[in-house]
């Protein structure tokens, strides 16, 4: 199976796209559709990512429990992250993402690369073509729209 790949230009640099992808995810993900919490109709307390190679990424329910999302197997700052990704799944199902953050002209380019889809045994192609719409959706729409909102707010802070 192929992976899903995304590509997305943004007007950050990439040390901020960076961040704002990993260290500030909690701020753009849209938890409202896509979390745990949204599965049960709630919204969960927080969404973190520990910054670092062995971080993992977890979801705080409104009781206070603790879903894990998945870890970071490669942590580049500015550059790259890899994580093993398992949202409400056992860990030996993770499939792999990798996101790249390049310099451009206009500020960074995003590759989202996610593959492993094959740990899902039976449930594979189903998996992988909700992840291929979800992507558009969550990096396409929401990390996007982000980017956009952090660069109207640094050109009001230079006023």
């Amino acid at each position: 199976m192929t992976p899903i790949v995304k590509t997305l230009d943004v007007p950050l640099t990439p040390q901020d796209a960076f961040d704002l992808f990993t260290k500030q995810i909690g701020r753009w993900w849209p938890v409202d559709s896509h979390s745990i919490s949204a599965g049960s109709g709630t919204l969960p307390q927080d969404l973190t990512l520990e910054p670092k190679q062995g971080g993992k990424i977890i979801e705080t329910d409104t009781k206070g429990d603790p879903h894990p999302w998945g870890h970071i197997t490669h942590w580049s700052e500015g550059a790259r992250v890899d994580i093993n990704w398992y949202v409400g799944r056992d860990v030996s199902q993770a499939t792999q993402i990798s996101v790249t953050f390049t310099p451009i002209d206009t500020g960074t380019r995003v590759d989202l690369t996610h593959s492993g889809f094959a740990a899902h045994g039976e449930t594979a192609r189903a998996s992988h073509d909700s992840y291929d719409m979800g992507w558009d959706h969550v990096l396409g729409q929401r990390f996007l729209q982000q980017c956009r909102i952090v660069l109207s707010h640094a050109a009001l802070d230079t006023y």
